[in-house]
């Protein structure tokens, strides 16, 4: 046994335990940089990837793809618009997943959640629905053509959270709750934590991303059929917060919201050097988006972003 005088012996001790504590940041940032090099495997890849561009731009960050009603609806659906080919979904994740409440600013925030709702969740994505949805719409297996039934699946196969909330106000009540679901999922989730917002919802995406106390939580963002964010665009412009990717997909005829101005944003975006990609669906309407994103595709750019 080594001949050690007592202080010396637990000064050293002190040394190692004060060393060890200020490695956990050094910790963390690798497991962060392990996280982000998540990849989500294949679910249904065949059924739900982008035909061929139309056109691409930009090492295909911006892509214009086809999109053909007789062919994304009609051909797809056994009742189009209502009910999709049992083929293009599957079953098991309803099975497993759970209407979910809890207490937050004074109020009941409600959620479907499935997956590794325990943690540690390999990605986490939350859905907020636009004007006149509910938590219901990002839970709906068989509209939008199975759609979102392929997220929930890639978060369930592949041992992440899927969740779909109600929102009631598109201001800042609305931002704080999902803030508060964020953040208590945030602990359970060891890879990136996603937000994809459709249409009206965009409010609650650029509002959480412009609040430092949310944004820091938040890995990605997926809007779809949405807008562009001057704030968000002018933070990045000045370097003022860090970047978040982006992720757009919009109707080459969305009457509702302007393509053209979400490529200029996107535009703006990459000349700031923040991470985004955009497709545009040719031909495609305001609710196309929600049905012909790529959700692998575009999660996994995220997680490498």
């Amino acid at each position: 046994m080594l001949n050690i005088p007592v202080f010396t012996y637990y000064r050293n001790l002190a040394k190692v335990v004060f060393c060890g504590l200020l490695a956990l940041p050094l910790l963390a940032r690798i497991s962060g940089a392990d996280a982000a090099s998540f990849q989500l495997k294949p679910h249904k890849d065949k059924l739900f990837k982008y035909r061929k561009a139309i056109k691409t731009e930009d090492n295909g960050l911006f892509v214009r793809a086809p999109y053909d009603p007789l062919r994304d609806i009609n051909a797809r659906d056994e009742v189009p618009v209502r009910k999709v080919k049992t083929y293009y979904t599957s079953s098991r994740p309803a099975r497993h997943q759970l209407d979910l409440s809890f207490k937050a600013n004074g109020r009941d925030v409600t959620y479907f959640g499935v997956g590794a709702l325990e943690g540690p969740s390999n990605m986490t994505v939350i859905f907020v629905h636009g004007r006149d949805g509910s938590r219901h719409l990002g839970f709906s297996d068989e509209k939008f053509g199975g759609n979102f039934n392929r997220v929930k699946s890639l978060m369930y196969y592949n041992g992440g959270i899927y969740l779909s909330t109600d929102i009631t106000d598109f201001k800042e009540k609305g931002r704080q709750d999902v803030a508060a679901l964020i953040k208590k999922y945030r602990a359970k989730t060891k890879g990136p934590m996603v937000v994809a917002c459709g249409s009206m919802g965009s409010h609650i995406c650029w509002r959480l991303a412009n609040v430092n106390s949310s944004a820091r939580m938040i890995d990605g963002i997926v809007i779809m059929g949405g807008f562009p964010n001057d704030q968000f665009l002018q933070k990045r412009r000045n370097k003022s917060a860090p970047k978040i990717p982006v992720y757009i997909a919009h109707g080459g005829i969305d009457y509702v919201y302007s393509w053209e101005d979400q490529k200029r944003f996107y535009q703006g975006l990459r000349k700031a050097g923040n991470p985004v990609r955009y497709v545009v669906f040719d031909g495609g309407k305001h609710g196309t988006p929600v049905r012909m994103i790529d959700w692998r595709l575009a999660l996994n750019w995220i997680a490498e972003n």
